[in-house]
């Protein structure tokens, strides 16, 4: 009988020393909203997931013990609730830009250009139960059309070249952003490259006339 009730003894120890040393389940993937951003052309694809969050249902089946009258004995089923992912659309800003002065320009003087909507963009947007912080920096390379290249990095908006010969050349601007998002409850995550728009204006440059007068 003692020697029983040591085997018993030794088994429920055994038993509750397993339980305490198995690692803890690992929450399934998004049990808070998780967010991807994605770029499709010129917008910023925003989803939001929240995964199936299992609940616990109780069940009734009967008692396995042979010698005592069968008592009913309550088991856990999971039951799956529905998933939620909503996503939306950021519409980039359209990089533009114009020259000066408008016409008649001269060589061997400065052909002043000025950018537009090539910025800092930083925004916050409400999806699911939660909100996307954005943050995009740009980074402008212009092609003059006469073999010279140019960057422009940061958020500069203005800026010179000169032209050494007469001529028509196209003028042609690459804005590239590059940046990072994050949620309340995450850390900064970059955003994939190859976010860009382009714009590209012809010029003509001409050599000054020198007059004579008496």
């Amino acid at each position: 009988m003692k020697a029983n009730r040591l085997v018993l003894a030794s088994t429920a120890l055994a038993l509750l020393l397993a339980l305490m040393l198995a690692p803890e389940a690992q929450s399934a993937d998004c049990s808070k909203t998780c967010v991807e951003v994605r770029r499709e052309g010129g917008e910023l694809v925003i989803t939001a997931r929240r995964d199936p969050i299992r609940a616990v249902r109780p069940s009734i089946s009967p008692s396995p013990t042979p010698t005592r009258r069968a008592q009913p004995r309550t088991t856990s089923r999971p039951v799956k609730r529905r998933n939620f992912s909503d996503h939306i659309r950021e519409l980039l800003p359209t990089g533009s830009f114009h020259t000066l002065p408008n016409g008649g320009a001269l060589i061997n003087e400065p052909l002043l250009v000025h950018s537009l909507g090539c910025v800092d963009l930083r925004k916050s947007l409400p999806i699911l139960d939660t909100t996307v912080e954005l943050q995009l920096h740009p980074e402008i390379t212009w092609s003059w059309g006469d073999g010279e290249r140019e960057s422009w990095s940061g958020s500069a908006t203005r800026g010179a070249h000169i032209y050494r010969r007469a001529g028509r050349y196209l003028i042609e601007m690459r804005c590239q952003w590059r940046g990072w998002f994050r949620t309340p409850h995450s850390a900064w995550a970059p955003i994939p490259e190859g976010i860009y728009s382009t714009a590209s204006e012809r010029v003509e440059l001409f050599r000054a006339h020198v007059f004579f007068t008496e």
